[in-house]
This record gives C-alpha cells, sequence and structure tokens, in this order.
C-alpha cells in the first residue's frame, strides 16, 4: 500500500535532511508555512495513525504549483533495510577495553601506502620485478651487450673499449664477451688470466682454431640466435617454423647461468653438450656464409630474398660448406640442413647481406679448398669459391 502527502506552499523544493526522528523537508525559505516536520518509526520510517511504519520512497514536484509530493510505502525497501542498521551501529562508541583486554589488543600498524601507478622504469631500475638471475660482467656495449645488461637486476658489469677488469670484483661469474672477432686478442689480454675460466665467448663464425691457440678451448661458448634490430631495442627470438624451440644454444660451465637468464627474459635457449653445440656452431656458420656470399653476389639483396629468388645456387653452396665440415671435421648433420637454414632466413629475412669477418666465415672454408687443391685434389665447393672470388674481398 502506497500514500502520498502533499506539501504546499514550497516554492522551491530541498532536499530530504534526516536529523534523529525528524524528516524535514524545506527549501530556502525555511518558515513555518514551508518547513514542515514528520514523526519517524523505527529505523526511518514515518509512523502511521495505524501503528505502522510507512517508508519514503519517491519525491516529485508538481508542475502546476511547484509543491512536493512525497510518497510512502508500509513496504521496507530493499536498500534500506541494512543502512541504517549499520548506520545507527558505526555511530554506536565502542565500549572502552579494560586493561587486561588492552594488553592482548595487537599494535595496529599503519595501512601500506598505496604506490601512484607510473610508467614503466619510472623512478627505479627497469629491471626491478624481475626474476633474479646470476649477475654477468659483459665486454662490449653494443646491441648484444646491451640487451644482456636489460635482462640482468641492475647487478652486472659492462665493459666498453678501454675499460680496465675490475679489481675488487670477489665472486666468480661468467664473463661474457659480445666484440668482433679481430679484438679477442686484446680483450682476453686485458683480463687477469685466473678469470679465464670464466669467459663466455658469444660471436659469429668459427673461432675454434683460435680457441685452441690460446688455450681456451673448454671456456663457456654461445650461439645468439635472436636478433637486436637496433640498440636499446628488445630481441626477437630466433625461432622458426621448422623449429619453433629455438635455436639459440649454450655449451660450457657457465651455460645454465646465461640460458636462466635468457629464459627469464622470454628467450629460448638451449643447454648442450660440447658434441651437439659443435654441430649447431657449424650450422650457423654455414647458414652466415652461404646467405652472405649469394647475397653480395647478386646485389646485396636481403637475407629473404636470397632464399626466396637463389635459393638453388644457395642451396648448392650449403650442400659443399656442409661436405667441408664432414670431411675434415667428422661432423655429420641432421637431415634437412637446407630447409632448416632457410627457415632461420625467413625468420630474419629483413637482414641485409654482405662479406664480412672474412677469416673467421667464408675464409675459414676458402681455406680448406686451397688445402685440398694445393694437395692436388679437387675444390670442396668450387661454387662458394667462386663466388667468393667474384667479390675481390681476397688478399
Amino acid at each position: 500500500m502506497t500514500f502520498s502527502l502533499l506539501k504546499s506552499k514550497v516554492k522551491s523544493s530541498g532536499p530530504c535532511k534526516t536529523n534523529n526522528q525528524t524528516v524535514v523537508v524545506g527549501g530556502p525559505r525555511r518558515s513555518s508555512q514551508s518547513v514542515r516536520k514528520l514523526n519517524l518509526g523505527p529505523q526511518g520510517g514515518v509512523r502511521a495513525r495505524a501503528g505502522k511504519d510507512l517508508y519514503c520512497v519517491s519525491r516529485e514536484t508538481n508542475a502546476d504549483d511547484g509543491s512536493t509530493i512525497f510518497k510512502f510505502s508500509e513496504e521496507k525497501p530493499k536498500e534500506e533495510e541494512t543502512k541504517p542498521k549499520a548506520a545507527a551501529e558505526k555511530a554506536q562508541p565502542a565500549a572502552p577495553a579494560t586493561e587486561k583486554e588492552e594488553e592482548k589488543m595487537p599494535t595496529e600498524e599503519p595501512a601500506a601506502a598505496v604506490e601512484e601507478e607510473k610508467p614503466k622504469g619510472f623512478g627505479k631500475s627497469a629491471a626491478a620485478g624481475k626474476v633474479k638471475v646470476q649477475p654477468i660482467v659483459v665486454v662490449g656495449a653494443g646491441r648484444v651487450g646491451q640487451a644482456l645488461e636489460e635482462m640482468g637486476n641492475g647487478e652486472d658489469i659492462v665493459l666498453r673499449r678501454g675499460d680496465p677488469f675490475p679489481t675488487d670484483l670477489k665472486d666468480r661469474c661468467p664473463i661474457v664477451v659480445c666484440t668482433r672477432n679481430d679484438v679477442l686478442d686484446d680483450v682476453i689480454f686485458s683480463i687477469p688470466p685466473g678469470r679465464w675460466e670464466d669467459l663466455v665467448f658469444l660471436q659469429n663464425g668459427v673461432i675454434q682454431p683460435w680457441l685452441q691457440k690460446q688455450g681456451l678451448q673448454n671456456c663457456s661458448q654461445m650461439l645468439a640466435y635472436f636478433a637486436v634490430a637496433k640498440q636499446g631495442e628488445k630481441p626477437t627470438d630466433g625461432k622458426t617454423d621448422l623449429n619453433p624451440e629455438g635455436l639459440t644454444s649454450i655449451t660450457g660451465k657457465w651455460g645454465n647461468a646465461v640460458a636462466e637468464r635468457l629464459h627469464a627474459a622470454g628467450l629460448s635457449c638451449h643447454v648442450l653438450d660440447a658434441a651437439d653445440y659443435e654441430v649447431r656452431m657449424y650450422e650457423k656458420l654455414i647458414w652466415i656464409s652461404s646467405f652472405m656470399v649469394v647475397g653480395a653476389n647478386n646485389g646485396g639483396c636481403t637475407v629473404g630474398e636470397v632464399g626466396e629468388n637463389h635459393k638453388s645456387q644457395l642451396a648448392q653452396v650449403i650442400t659443399e660448406l656442409a661436405g667441408v665440415v664432414t670431411a675434415n671435421f667428422g661432423c655429420v648433420f641432421p637431415g634437412g640442413l637446407v630447409d632448416r637454414l632457410l627457415a632461420y632466413g625467413r625468420s630474419v629475412s629483413h637482414f641485409p647481406t654482405a662479406v664480412k669477418e672474412l677469416e673467421w666465415r667464408n675464409g675459414f672454408f676458402y681455406d680448406l679448398s686451397r688445402k685440398a687443391t694445393a694437395a692436388g685434389a679437387d675444390d670442396p665447393a668450387p661454387t662458394h669459391t667462386k663466388l667468393l672470388e667474384n667479390l675481390n674481398v681476397l688478399a
């Protein structure tokens, strides 16, 4: 049942105000004629003549004379059932605790301040919140070196050209060398020999002969298939449609520690034994040597264009170089070598092509060809030799 109450002579209706046990209805002109008080029943209801509680359910303004019409109901609105009770409980002061109760009551700690949300890296290290990884020393501050540092927790040491090796470095840790191959001599002789066992070499090309010459053949080595397009950008993982598990690999003493760093950054990395790593290493050497020499002979086209437009020539060079490795080092490659290298080429299709670091890449195969012909045998890689000689890069 709903009742209406007409409040006349209210020129401008104001808000309903609850004050103890009354409802005040009024506007800006508060006179005895424009303000009326209504007695409330329990929990804010208006006391009706029949002794029942009524509850205000709506308020309307009469369009004709500006009066205010309040509608009451015997049914309590659902949203109002708990609010008055809760308000009353909140309003009642708590009884004072006894001395014994005060002793038992725990001391209330202040609420932790809510930190204002800020852009990533604002006001703190960009590495904050990352998984804890083994600190490292990075030699070389190029694209890859900087990317490795950014994967850490802000505890790494980065050595640029000419920086002395830190003398106060107490704990053993990986020393990751991310420099060009032609400065490796300068790098290792700037590091105390007692630290050489901690070296991790991250270079393109074959460095095995150089490592053996320096007595460093047991050091950790890493094949980085992830790509860093520009300095400061996040690396792109070296995953292909044939190897979705990724191709980046590492071997040696610090293999697990460095792999964990890459995993924490969302990159793949496989820890391999020396024999399995050697196969991966020669595969990458064949990839970079074949794609670069074919691309350079075809106007310096991109890696993707080499695979799409010069696939037959590329496959011939890959097959020749794989035969050279197997004949000289006994390394046997799993089937599908050409397809695997083409797949990786598709993952970095935008890369340019050029023959660089000759001694460590294409020159390695050229020297083996010359050695064979000098002994009276046929050139085991004639297509590669011809393409290399076309470029006038040989001394």
